[in-house]
């Protein structure tokens, strides 16, 4: 039987495509060292050198392993790779290379089932070229990965676990001792201990210690700028280019601020350093205890008071307790909802509420049915669809965890997971358990129907009414629900003129009856709102959804109408349709655009159409008047400034409609670095650029909402 030291074939093209929290996966408990109790630990002292003008690496492992019966060891390594020798003990042997692996036959005499403890050397040589190319100026950050997998080049290094640029052995518990040579000036950064930097005789050489690897190592090498505080024992550390050397005045103090933050709520930080380091091509990803950013993300002056958050809570939510993704992938929802939504709530209740409101948007704008998914089915982002249900979705779920358990059972439960299964891989049900543990009773029904089924609750208020018996005034009505049927508990408030009455009702039937007493102090009932903090994962009705660049977003059928038909204007224009992430479009001329053409279509006008009905869902808080763009009492020359609205579509109840306008005067470049940004925005209605530089965005007002019932 040959030891199996790799992840499967097709599991590691999964991992090569996730993106930045999604990469961690863990074997089990690295600190057992006896056979009778689990793997034991295999120790790789790799050896690499970087040829950056030639994209080519050469590298040396020496791999040691217990005694083994096995008569292989087989191990995962890319196909980019040439293997120069192997040898066992010093003995040369003969490997084969099937598809993405490498198999090393163990010769008989260094097998022993006598000697356990005895351990293996083996050598392997070889060298590799990674040439991937890199997108410098993307126009769709969906997918961040973008494809990229290995590149050695002379801007930079950029060497993910899953490109198999060593030798990965992931079924045991594996620690790393890593040296990476480099023409002088170039740093190299991985996970785990940094063992210094130092350069002679032209060449730069970084060591990493990692004790524990928790997934196949990545790499990344560039002209570092190296600058390092200390939180308790962790280091906090940034790798910068010289141009952003700056930046870690205000890194440093973020990236302390969050590890003492999260280990109040969950317990110690399980990495010896937490680093931000620079990329030379745009990314986001987050990797056991560092962070890797573009530089146009990392001088984004937001990123630190949230992803930077985000990044650092994956440490313990993903990275240091793993994720089993056989019933789903839970780690992007529970980082979300502990980083981005917390630190909403946190600023105050209402800016929690809004968050949360946001998530419903989202969903309703962007996850059309026959594109939507169970949570079960959730392993990566890879577009908007599986972006709100991996992130959003999942999000709400542990916001109605927490609303069934309460809070001090919620927080107390995500400690006792992070203590219990620390470096180990955990999949929802292990989740479940723990919570049904500090809860006291099963919640099988309620991850059951969140996880295996997709799509939301939906309710409708019927039958409102109120009247007075005696002195109190009896509340009634009736919530049904769309089926499937959810079991739910629905939160009701009553506002009246001197205060609010709230209620909670049980659904597990279609429909449920309430009736609500108001006493007289609290006067007469003036409005009652269904889940008033949005508490619940609801489809929104028609009524609540604003429409916005989510909505346009990965659209599956769209037509792009412009003023005449160029060369030039079609190119512009489909750097638009690309961003929006819209697979294809037709681009036609107005004098062609008719309701049976684009009434199963969304419409995004490049330029205000003769015909102004065509404009009529847009709200009246916008007008597009000649030369002016006008937002409320705000108005904006299109000559140097441009607009971007979606609103109503106006044939189509189910659509949406979008208009570009403006930069009378401004370059193709100029538009076309707009286009590039509009798809970051894409909570919000409208934006307003001036040249390259957002001036203005926001979202238009909800006007009504069905589940709102005024006396």
């Amino acid at each position: 039987m040959p030891i199996r030291l790799s992840f499967p074939i097709g599991f590691l093209n999964v991992l090569l495509i996730l993106p930045a929290g999604l990469l961690f996966f863990s074997c089990g408990d690295a600190g057992s060292q006896s056979s009778r109790h689990g793997p034991r630990m295999v120790h790789h002292d790799l050896k690499i050198r970087l040829f950056p003008a030639e994209h080519r690496l050469s590298g040396s492992d020496l791999i040691t392993i217990p005694v083994t019966e096995s008569d292989a060891l087989i191990l995962d390594l890319s196909e980019k790779i040439r293997v120069e020798a192997v040898l066992i003990n010093g003995t040369p042997v003969s490997a084969k290379r099937p598809s993405g692996r490498l198999i090393i036959p163990i010769p008989s005499t260094f097998r022993s089932a006598e000697a356990p403890d005895d351990r293996l050397a083996v050598i392997i040589r070889y060298e590799g070229f990674f040439d991937d190319p890199v997108p410098m100026l993307p126009v769709n950050t969906d997918n961040p990965g973008y494809g990229v997998t290995g590149t050695i080049s002379q801007n930079g290094v950029f060497l993910l676990g899953g490109a198999g640029w060593y030798p990965v052995t992931v079924d045991a518990p594996t620690s790393i001792r890593l040296e990476v040579s480099a023409p002088a000036g170039m740093v190299a950064v991985t996970a785990g201990k940094s063992m210094g930097v130092r350069t002679e005789n032209g060449m730069t050489l970084s060591g990493w210690e990692i004790q524990r690897a928790v997934e196949p190592i990545a790499l990344s090498a560039g002209p570092y700028e190296i600058q390092e505080d200390t939180v308790g024992n962790v280091v906090a550390a940034t790798y910068l280019f010289p141009q952003s050397r700056h930046l870690s005045e205000e890194y440093l103090p973020a990236i302390a601020r969050f590890i003492r933050f999260y280990e109040g709520l969950f317990g110690p930080y399980p990495f010896e350093k937490f680093a931000v380091v620079e990329n030379f091509f745009p990314t986001g990803y987050g990797f056991p205890s560092y962070t890797l950013m573009g530089t146009q993300v990392l001088h984004l002056p937001f990123i630190k008071a949230t992803s930077l958050g985000h990044e650092i809570a994956h440490c313990w939510w993903g990275n240091g307790v793993g994720v089993d993704a056989s019933r789903g992938n839970w780690c992007e929802g529970l980082t979300t909802y502990v980083s981005d939504h917390l630190y909403h709530e946190k600023v105050s209740a209402e800016k929690g509420v809004a968050y949360r409101q946001q998530l419903l948007q989202n969903y309703a704008a962007t996850v059309r049915p026959d594109r939507d998914i169970p949570l079960s089915a959730f392993v990566s982002r890879i577009d908007p669809t599986t972006k709100v249900v991996g992130y959003d979705k999942s999000a709400m779920v542990f916001h109605m965890i927490r609303h069934r358990v309460g809070d001090d059972a919620f927080w107390q439960a995500l400690r006792m997971l992070y203590q219990d299964y620390l470096f180990k891989s955990v999949s929802w049900t292990e989740i479940e358990t723990v919570f049904e543990q500090v809860h006291g009773r099963s919640l099988k029904p309620f991850f059951t129907q969140w996880l295996d089924r997709p799509g939301a609750v939906q309710l409708v208020l019927e039958g409102v009414t109120s009247r007075r018996e005696g002195g109190i005034c009896r509340v009634s009505g009736t919530l049904r629900q769309t089926r499937p049927i959810y079991q739910i508990r629905v939160p009701i408030t009553v506002v009246s003129s001197q205060g609010e009455t709230q209620v909670a009702v049980d659904m597990d039937k279609e429909t449920a009856t309430f009736a609500i007493d108001i006493s007289p102090e609290s006067g007469a009932p003036e409005t009652l709102v269904i889940d008033p903090d949005v508490d619940i994962f609801r489809k929104l009705h028609p009524a609540e959804i604003t429409a916005s660049i989510n909505s346009l977003r990965g659209s599956n059928a769209a037509v792009v109408v412009v003023p005449r038909q160029s060369a030039e204007a079609t190119a512009r224009t489909r750097i638009l349709i690309a961003a929006l992430g819209i697979d294809s479009a037709e681009i036609i001329e107005e004098s062609r655009l008719t309701p049976h053409l684009a009434g199963g279509k969304d419409i995004i006008f490049m330029g205000v159409p003769r015909n102004g009905a065509l404009l009529r869902g847009m709200p009246a808080a916008a007008a597009v008047e000649e030369k002016t763009i006008r937002i409320g009492s705000h108005a904006y020359p299109t000559k140097d400034h441009a607009g971007f609205m979606v609103f109503r579509h106006p044939f189509s109840e189910e659509r949406v409609a979008a208009l570009f306008t403006g930069f009378d005067d401004g370059s193709a470049n100029t538009i076309e670095a707009v286009f590039r940004k509009i798809p970051h925005y894409g909570k919000y209605s409208y934006l307003i650029f001036k040249a390259a530089h957002n001036l203005e965005k926001g979202i238009w007002p909800i006007t009504d909402s069905p589940l709102v019932h005024h006396f």
